[in-house]
């Protein structure tokens, strides 16, 4: 009974939350976290256990599909954006530049978090520290356009560097995410060595190819002439059957519902019209999630937690800026691409909760508290000094090397 009277009140701060999740004329620090959604994190850790205990222990676990939803609603979304039209649109330099700027973002993190976790923590099996170090590099390479879309409203166009920062930060939640998945399946030590490859191939094939079949038919079953909002509808009720299956089966439920919302958004003709239905979606479902993530978050707070968040954005900032020019270089960008360019990559968003919250879930051990911890307190520095940070990276810029 406590969970649906805890389910009511979710509701509730879900319809008066979204009031909230609005453009502002103006891009500061405390009009970005309600538009990010991040101060809701805050207030499930303060329903959750560690306060108020409306959300207990017991009745998070009987809400534990809704953060299963918020996987899949997030994931889903995110892959419907990645359609190939959209992506055609720009040059394969971009595209490159992307695939090298995570390759920079995920060794740098890798290097320092390996051995600042072996420092932090050695009684910890080889392992799971290895493990812990590839999911801060996972993590890092995640970006979100929610600070870049508001940022265009409120910021004078600085010709392509702003519509660039846009596509990479679009994308690169992509190979983190695929990475994820990699991780999911590949990634069960000790419980099943003797078969991880066969079993590891196992799990990333059907947490692929059954989405996607699932998308395709679904855009059959959809080809007649039936109104957009019934196709939402729907549509919520696939990513709710598809996430909770891969949260039963220990798969992801955010690179499952990414799978689908990719074919789905490339098979069907209306997904312009449906796209600004999906996201009017999202925010309710998205407060509910971080409420919940918040209540779920297992809260400590030691020297060992500050200098973890300390070396992952250290490492996150130096691997996001000090290459570019190298990039530039390498791809032959035709613009140039400062250092201080890399600041406008600073946001994780919501995409990076879902990827930190997801490992918890697979993984639920010591270790992975410590990740979620240090993980949630990054992105929140992050979202604090986002907006300070596109500022200097996008308005700084030398005006006569900006077309």
């Amino acid at each position: 009974m406590r969970a649906i009277y805890a389910f009511g009140l979710l509701i509730l701060l879900a319809f008066i939350g979204t009031r909230f999740l609005v453009r502002k004329k103006s891009l500061s620090t405390l009009n970005y976290l309600f538009l990010s959604g991040f101060v809701y994190i805050f207030l499930g850790l303060y329903l959750g256990h560690h306060g108020l205990n409306i959300l207990s222990l017991q009745v998070l676990a009987a809400l534990d599909p809704l953060v299963s939803l918020g996987l899949g609603w997030i994931g889903f979304l995110f892959g419907f954006q990645l359609e190939r039209r959209y992506l055609r649109r720009f040059s394969k330099n971009a595209v490159g530049l992307s695939v090298l700027k995570t390759f920079f973002v995920f060794l740098c993190v890798f290097g320092v978090m390996v051995l600042s976790i072996e420092r932090l923590f050695p009684e910890q099996p080889s392992y799971l520290r290895f493990g812990m170090a590839l999911a801060f590099a996972l993590l890092a390479t995640v970006n979100s356009p929610t600070l870049l879309n508001a940022a265009a409203f409120v910021l004078p166009s600085r010709g392509d560097y702003l519509y660039l920062a846009r596509f990479l930060t679009s994308v690169s939640g992509f190979w983190g995410i695929v990475g994820l998945s990699l991780l999911f399946s590949f990634w069960h030590f000790p419980q099943f060595e003797t078969h991880l490859i066969l079993r590891g191939t196992l799990f990333l094939c059907v947490s692929t190819l059954v989405p996607a079949l699932l998308g395709i038919v679904f855009h059959f079953l959809t080809k007649e002439k039936i109104s957009e909002k019934e196709i939402l509808v729907y549509v919520l009720g696939l990513v709710f059957f598809v996430s909770g299956a891969a949260f039963y089966f220990n798969l992801s439920p955010l690179y499952s519902s990414l799978i689908m919302g990719i074919v789905y958004s490339n098979f069907t003709k209306i997904q312009e019209k449906l796209y600004p239905l999906l996201l009017s979606t999202e925010k309710p479902i998205y407060i509910i999630f971080l409420i919940l993530i918040g209540a779920l978050w297992e809260f400590r707070w030691d020297w060992s937690l500050v200098l973890l968040v300390a070396a992952f954005l250290f490492a996150r900032i130096i691997g996001s800026t000090l290459p570019l020019p190298f990039c530039r270089l390498l791809l032959r960008y035709p613009h140039p691409l400062p250092p201080i360019y890399g600041f406008s990559f600073l946001s994780f968003g919501g995409i990076g909760v879902a990827v930190a919250v997801s490992l918890k879930l697979a993984y639920p051990l010591a270790l992975t508290d410590v990740f979620l911890s240090v993980a949630l307190l990054a992105i929140i520095v992050s979202e604090l000094l986002g907006p300070k940070a596109l500022k200097i990276a996008i308005l700084k810029l030398d005006s006569q090397k900006v077309t």
